[in-house]
């Protein structure tokens, strides 16, 4: 990845590239493990580094000439899906249609592709702008020594961006798996898997390697009484990225949760299972546990300077989404 200089700033001409049109995984995988390619699914993300030159590649796979990719079939979801058609399709788990609609505009939900969404890049505006900040090959955080209203809250280490994604939390709230395929054959993996802290790759939000591409979100199925829902906080309601997100998932026996997964999104690198706050619901009903498993939420939060306001946010979208549960 290249450094983008201050007098560049300004630029929104795309640098000189060609245009591939694989038919095939197999050939898009063979084009994709060339360090000068890159994946173009829905181009929210990769089509503005690339105009911007933040990001100059001499390939865009298209992944769209692939067929099966963009299917939404009962539980299972192309990684070439439209967050419009996650939105919509009505056999979803509420989380995550809930988490699909609130990504930025309709323009960019009909755009918008559900792979794309969980493998976009950090939006960190010190990573984005004129700084030559860690994770783009620097020496130290800038977020550290400027203003951190944005950033994580738990899990920040040498880099302190947050995971963007908005249907994230709720994908792992579900339970859900990804397939990927690599190396010819395809493969899955819990989707907590997917997502890179720090510690494991500085350079990157996700731990796909090159030469591999993300095919399908796949959900199980989900016992009788299970619930789920999702909560945004942003500074506007549409477009904005969100400041604290919440996922919520549950599955009771009787009148008692006997599963709980709490996933918070827009707080760490990578989505945050709050795991204090799934054990507070444990055995419990659901209406009486839920200040307690708000407050749990927020266990072990280590705000910066200028987030600590993402604390309060958290526990008001964890109980907002457990309410909504509640009330069935």
């Amino acid at each position: 990845m290249n450094f983008l200089p201050a007098s560049q700033i300004a630029i929104d001409e795309p640098a000189s590239f060609r245009l591939l049109e694989p038919r095939s995984l197999e050939e898009a995988a063979r084009l994709l493990a060339g360090e000068s390619a890159v994946a173009l699914a829905g181009g929210c993300d990769v089509l503005e580094r690339i105009k911007t030159q933040w990001i100059r590649p001499r390939e865009v796979v298209n992944l769209k000439t692939i067929p099966g990719l963009s299917g939404v079939s009962g539980r299972e979801i192309g990684a070439l899906a439209t967050l419009a058609a996650v939105a919509r399709e009505s056999r979803l788990p509420a989380a995550l249609r809930q988490a699909a609609v609130r990504v930025a505009t309709p323009q960019i939900r009909n755009l918008g592709t559900q792979g794309g969404n969980l493998l976009q890049d950090s939006r960190c505006p010190y990573y984005r702008g004129p700084w030559h900040c860690y994770r783009a090959g620097g020496a130290t955080c800038d977020a550290l020594r400027g203003f951190t209203y944005e950033h994580a809250l738990w899990g920040g280490e040498r880099c302190y961006t947050v995971s963007p994604s908005d249907t994230a939390p709720a994908l792992a709230a579900l339970g859900a798996e990804v397939e990927v395929f690599g190396g010819g054959r395809l493969r899955r993996m819990p989707i907590e898997r997917l997502f890179a802290p720090p510690s494991y790759d500085i350079t990157s939000m996700h731990t796909l390697e090159r030469g591999e591409i993300l095919t399908r979100i796949l959900l199980p199925e989900a016992p009788p009484g299970a619930g789920s829902a999702f909560r945004k906080a942003a500074a506007r309601q549409s477009w904005d990225f969100a400041l604290a997100s919440a996922a919520v998932y549950v599955e009771m026996e009787g009148d008692r949760c006997r599963l709980a997964r709490v996933v918070l999104g827009a707080v760490a690198p990578v989505p945050w299972r709050a795991v204090e706050a799934e054990q507070a619901l444990l055995g419990a009903r659901l209406r009486d546990r839920i200040e307690q498993a708000a407050r749990a939420a927020v266990s072990g939060a280590q705000p910066l300077p200028h987030n600590a306001y993402k604390i309060g946010l958290v526990k008001r979208l964890v109980r907002e989404a457990l309410e909504e549960i509640a009330a069935g």
